[in-house]
C-alpha cells in the first residue's frame, strides 16, 4: 500500500506539473495574444486613418474639380458675350449705321447752302501771327535760362559761404 500511495503521489505530481505548465504555457499564450490583440488594432486604426484621410484629399481634389468647371463656363459665357459686343462695336463704328441712326432717331439731316457760313482766312496773316507767337515762346525760353542760371550762381555763392 505504500507503495501504491508513493506510486499515487507520483502521478499526482507528475499531473500537477503538467497542469502547472499547461496553465504556464496558457498564460504566456495569452500574454501573446493581447500584444497581438493590441498590435492588430494599432494596424487597424492606422488603416482607417489612413482611409479617411485618403476620403478627405479625394472630395477636396473633387471639390477643386466642380470649381474648375463652374470657372470653365463663366469664361466660355464671357467670351460669347465678349464676342456679342465686338460684334455690336463693328457695326456701331461703320460710318452708314451711324449717319442711319442720326437720320432716323435724331432727326440729324445734312446742312442747306444757307446754314453754310464761310470765311476768308488771308495765309500771310495766318504766318505771321505764328511767327510772333514762336518769338514770345523763344523768349521765355531765354528768361527762363537766365534764372537758371543766376540761381545756380547764387546757390554756389552760399555753399562757399556755409564752408
Amino acid at each position: 500500500m505504500v507503495l501504491a500511495r508513493k506510486e499515487s503521489a507520483y502521478i499526482h505530481e507528475q499531473v500537477e506539473e503538467k497542469q502547472q505548465s499547461k496553465t504556464r504555457k496558457s498564460k504566456k499564450l495569452k500574454k501573446n495574444y493581447k500584444f497581438e490583440k493590441f498590435v492588430i488594432a494599432i494596424a487597424l486604426a492606422t488603416v482607417f486613418a489612413f482611409s479617411i484621410l485618403l476620403l478627405t484629399r479625394f472630395m477636396a481634389i473633387t471639390e477643386v474639380k466642380h470649381r474648375v468647371n463652374s470657372l470653365q463656363n463663366q469664361i466660355e459665357k464671357l467670351e460669347i458675350e465678349k464676342e456679342k459686343l465686338r460684334v455690336e462695336v463693328e457695326k456701331v463704328s461703320k460710318s452708314g449705321w451711324i449717319e442711319s441712326e442720326a437720320k432716323t432717331r435724331l432727326g440729324m439731316d445734312y446742312p442747306s447752302s444757307d446754314q453754310m457760313i464761310y470765311i476768308n482766312i488771308n495765309p500771310t496773316k495766318v504766318t505771321m501771327l505764328t511767327s510772333e507767337i514762336n518769338k514770345a515762346k523763344d523768349g521765355n525760353f531765354d528768361q527762363q535760362e537766365e534764372n537758371k542760371n543766376l540761381s545756380s550762381f547764387f546757390s554756389r555763392l552760399v555753399s562757399y559761404i556755409r564752408i
